[in-house]
């Protein structure tokens, strides 16, 4: 079995016509939305010890966090599962504590950690670095080289109108959703045939 894992760019959302890319390929679909990236690493981990057959895996932002009751965006309260209580707490501490660099540098040793672990489950699998430093907030330094032979010729995120909240998966022309899907199943079919 394929699987996917990741954030909700690869989340389905039944209010949308759109077919999304990822129903179009066989695969068990463990993307979340809002997942962190240390979300996402636990759904990498959940695909490896069920020996998947081949991962794709779609990293997100540095700031998004994990709570009992669900994951979090600072940024996107309103739309968590949190009480507001709850809320009131995390957006004191994002307007006094929040580090976004040091935030930066630990998404980076969690997505390295969980590439690495890709690589050594022997599993074939591309990433996509998504949300995680992407060009359009002007980040221009290049992350995870030692891993480029791994990563989709897709982004997502380069895609996305994250303005919109629905369709979850961001992704509005159906035409694009198809290309994705056409590009994933060949990748699929070429790393289960050899």
């Amino acid at each position: 079995m394929n699987y996917i894992c990741g954030d909700s760019f690869g989340a389905s959302d039944k209010e949308s016509n759109i077919i999304p890319w990822h129903e179009q390929i066989e695969c068990r679909n463990l993307s979340r939305v809002i997942a962190s990236n240390l979300m996402i690493s636990r759904q990498v981990d959940t695909a490896i010890q069920e020996n998947a057959e081949f991962i794709i895996v779609l990293f997100t932002t540095s700031a998004r966090f994990e709570h009992y009751s669900g994951p979090y965006q600072p940024q996107a309260l309103e739309n968590s599962n949190l009480n507001q209580k709850e809320k009131d707490i995390i957006s004191q501490w994002t307007r006094h504590f929040f580090n976004l660099e040091l935030e930066i540098y630990k998404n980076k040793c969690i997505i390295e950690s969980t590439l690495q672990r890709l690589v050594n489950s022997k599993i074939p699998f591309l990433f996509d670095q998504g949300g995680f430093e992407h060009k359009k907030w002007g980040v221009s330094k290049t992350y995870f080289e030692n891993y480029d032979q791994y990563r989709s010729k897709y982004n997502l995120w380069d895609h996305g109108k994250t303005e919109h909240l629905r369709p979850f998966f961001h992704i509005t022309n159906q035409d694009i959703h198809n290309e994705i899907a056409g590009y994933y199943q060949e990748q699929i079919t070429k790393a289960v045939t050899n």
